[in-house]
């Protein structure tokens, strides 16, 4: 076998410059970096028959051929990872990753009998512990804001109110914060340290007596630790006003009572939506039964206490009186210099407020409290077979 000659020292005759100025060496190159063959490189070749390591002679068309499939496989790793979530596959993360992440609620601990309906609002439940001078009380929020702001009713967080906190899903109390309060409504606003999400609420306009319902509930279980309960019951009356305590006047849906009800519960129609928070038994003089602040009442002052720390209820200047004979509010005097003077009669009934249904003279009152004074109302109004919208700008209460 020839012996090929040592490379040269670099500068010397075999030196040949490279693209940048660096040498570059010639001399012998292993024969596996090489496109070709010396005849005598191949061990046992015989003149006219192919190399053994046919791979090495085609080597630059294989690498070349392996890179583009590296290529290609990158660039779809890349559409993957930049393609929405959904159509992304599902990583194969441990249980314990996902639950460490989600939101801590009180739906997280056991629920009882459940139906699917009622469950989106289960989710915007939270258990409240209020201490005050008369004891500590049990009680719920309801989510009505992002971020964590639940309402719930009042009556609880009166008497001096010294602590207050959101019962975890592990029974943990964490510290909540009252927002606001509305005396006359019995509505209060509380930010809780969740992110709970809003509940679907409904207003109860389509509601009438013996419509099915649900009321849920969250009991404490030996371990301090809550959980959801529904029960099934029938609306009893609507529209009824509360004959006592801070709301009285207002409007309440009466229900089935369970026994089991805490301040806040919320009542839900037959599609999961809330449509009361509970106030307390029999407290519309109508039947034994649970009475429970309308929801278009709950987020109108809720609303209100958010954005401006109180409520401030718009007045119509009117005198009304009740006719169990006729649906709505009859009209029995208007203020002279009150916004409604000259523009509503004595005798005439209010059947409806920006085209909302008011069936009784409570509805009408709980209506027009969340309306702010300089609020413009279009009421439906008849007077024996002729009806009409009269429009007036809600002024201040003297």
């Amino acid at each position: 076998m020839p012996i090929l000659p040592p490379p040269s020292p670099p500068g010397g005759p075999g030196d040949v410059p490279g693209d940048e100025g660096e040498p570059r060496f010639r001399g012998w190159i292993d024969p596996d970096d090489r496109l070709w063959r010396h005849p005598s490189e191949v061990a046992g070749a015989r003149p006219g028959q192919a190399p053994t390591s046919v791979i090495h002679r085609y080597r630059g068309p294989f690498m070349v051929v392996v890179g583009a499939a590296a290529v290609m496989a990158a660039a779809a790793w890349v559409v993957v990872l930049l393609s929405p979530a959904s159509d992304r596959p599902m990583p194969s993360g441990r249980a314990s990753d996902v639950a460490a992440d989600a939101p801590m609620t009180t739906l997280a601990a056991t629920s009882r009998a459940v139906p699917e309906p009622a469950q989106a609002a289960g989710q915007s439940m939270v258990q409240l512990r209020a201490t005050t001078g008369r004891g500590v009380v049990l009680l719920t929020g309801v989510a009505v804001a992002e971020g964590g702001v639940v309402a719930t009713t009042a009556d609880a967080l009166k008497g001096g109110l010294r602590a207050l906190s959101m019962v975890g899903s592990d029974g943990r109390l964490l510290r909540a914060k009252l927002l606001g309060l509305d005396a006359s409504s019995d509505v209060a606003l509380v930010s809780v340290p969740d992110d709970v999400p809003v509940a679907p609420f409904a207003d109860d306009i389509a509601l009438a007596g013996g419509a099915p319902d649900w009321t849920l509930s969250l009991a404490t279980s030996n371990s301090g630790i809550p959980v959801l309960e529904c029960h099934a019951g029938s609306v009893a009356a609507v529209g009824n006003s509360v004959a006592g305590g801070p709301p009285g006047g207002m409007a309440a849906i009466v229900s089935s009572p369970t026994g089991l009800e805490q301040p806040g519960d919320p009542l839900l129609n037959s599609d999961g939506e809330v449509i009361g928070l509970f106030y307390d038994h029999d407290s519309t003089g109508t039947s034994a039964g649970a009475t429970y602040l309308p929801s278009q009442l709950v987020l109108g002052v809720a609303d209100d206490l958010r954005s401006a720390g109180h409520v401030a209820a718009g007045w119509p200047g009117v005198q009304y009186a009740a006719d169990a004979a006729t649906p709505g509010a009859m009209v029995m005097s208007v203020d002279a210099t009150g916004p409604a003077a000259g523009r509503l009669q004595p005798g005439e009934v209010i059947v409806g407020v920006n085209s909302l249904p008011v069936r009784t003279v409570a509805e009408l009152r709980a209506r027009l409290y969340v309306l702010a004074p300089g609020s413009a109302v279009a009421l439906t109004v008849v007077n024996g077979p002729v009806q009409r919208v009269v429009d007036i700008t809600l002024g201040t209460s003297p």
